[in-house]
């Protein structure tokens, strides 16, 4: 081959094998320094697919391992307030029992005051036990309201939205509009009553809302809130200070068992239920009566018999689902690993593969480099022919 200064493809060859690797030598500091294989679909098109896949499948399993970590936790709390409500009707059977005999007639009353204290107690558990805001002993969870069938009345009644936060199931509530001031239409001071026909409260409205606000009414000792609008203002009251026009009926129903999704996939297969639309208070045990006489006593050991057969019978219902979550949960989290060990195969760098191509991709730059020195210094030669 000729002499030239035009063309050294000494050196362009030089340049082109050190630029690759160079490239090669970067691409290696990229998976050293993130841990990588694959950091880009560039990398490997299928391989990135594959892992994207993974991972998100890997994702979903996490959260309904949480969801069943949770559920859990809910089932338990509630369980936790079964066990002490059980142990006080096995207490109230013990009491009656003592009064059903004619030698404690004389410490009858006794026994009565200390019954009513347990009956008392186990409806504020039935009442308190919560998970989240979401009640578990009193069969208020999941209730749902079915009228009105449009909560949006505004034309009728001025209510935009009615929430329930605690109210019994299968029950008619009747909402009125009274009159507080001895006119006949809804103006502020005016208040609304809810009544299911033993309990009832009323609020007064002290500013009607204007426009598109809107006014929240809490009615907590009937678990319900409504929010009412605009409309209100001129809803008929009925003439007379006290008296009330009908404001329309909210109809509850009792809800389904609650489901936890425990599963990556929208299937029965992939979901866990619990009942909690069951009252454990005294009413829904159907604890009634007392044992201030000795036949009193005597009914109501039949009565707890009962009570305690009920509350047996869904505490076991409870237990079963524990020990379902308990099996998910290890099944999910062997998935998990399984998911993450592929995940790992797929798209992690081998650190030792990943060093020794680093240091051979170094060595070759550097080398790289000298002969791009000695290539271009090859073309000063030429200037030899000059002299």
């Amino acid at each position: 081959m000729g002499m030239s200064v035009q063309t050294n493809m000494g050196s362009i060859s030089a340049l082109k094998n050190m630029n690759t690797n160079s490239m090669a030598m970067n691409k290696s500091l990229e998976r050293l320094s993130s841990g990588f294989r694959i950091n880009s679909a560039a990398d490997d098109a299928a391989g990135y697919a594959i892992s994207a896949k993974l991972q998100g499948e890997r994702g979903k399993l996490e959260a309904a391992n949480q969801n069943a970590l949770q559920a859990t936790a809910m089932v338990k709390t509630a369980d936790a307030g079964i066990n002490e409500i059980e142990n006080m009707v096995r207490r109230l059977q013990v009491l009656a029992t003592q009064a059903a005999s004619s030698n404690n007639s004389g410490d009858i009353a006794k026994l009565d005051n200390e019954r009513g204290n347990l009956v008392s107690q186990i409806d504020k558990i039935a009442s308190s036990t919560k998970y989240n805001g979401v009640s578990l002993l009193d069969g208020t969870s999941g209730t749902t309201v079915t009228a009105p069938s449009t909560v949006d009345n505004t034309v009728t009644n001025g209510v935009s939205t009615v929430t329930l936060n605690g109210a019994s199931s299968g029950t008619t509530f009747s909402v009125s509009y009274v009159d507080n001031d001895a006119g006949t239409l809804f103006t502020a001071g005016d208040a609304v009553r809810i009544t299911d026909g033993t309990t009832s409260q009323t609020i007064a409205v002290a500013a009607l809302p204007t426009g598109s606000t809107t006014t929240e009414l809490n009615f907590g000792d009937m678990g319900i809130k409504l929010t009412i609008n605009s409309a209100v203002t001129g809803t008929t009251t009925a003439a007379g200070t006290g008296s009330s026009a009908s404001g329309g009926t909210i109809i509850t129903s009792a809800g389904a068992a609650s489901t936890f999704q425990v599963g990556a996939e929208n299937s029965a297969n992939n979901q866990v239920s619990a009942d909690f639309t069951n009252s454990f208070s005294t009413s829904g045990l159907s604890i009634t009566g007392d044992i201030s006489t000795t036949g009193n006593a005597q009914t109501y050991i039949d009565t707890l018999t009962t009570a305690l057969s009920t509350l047996t019978t869904n505490r076991a219902a409870l237990g079963s689902t524990i020990n379902q979550l308990g099996y998910v949960s290890a099944n999910l989290s062997t998935n998990i690993e399984q998911l993450s060990s592929a995940i790992s195969t797929v798209k992690d760098a081998d650190m030792a593969q990943e060093m020794a191509e680093f240091t051979k991709s170094q060595v070759l730059v550097q080398a790289g480099t000298a002969m791009l020195a000695q290539a271009n210094q090859s073309s000063q030669n030429v200037l030899s022919l000059f002299r």
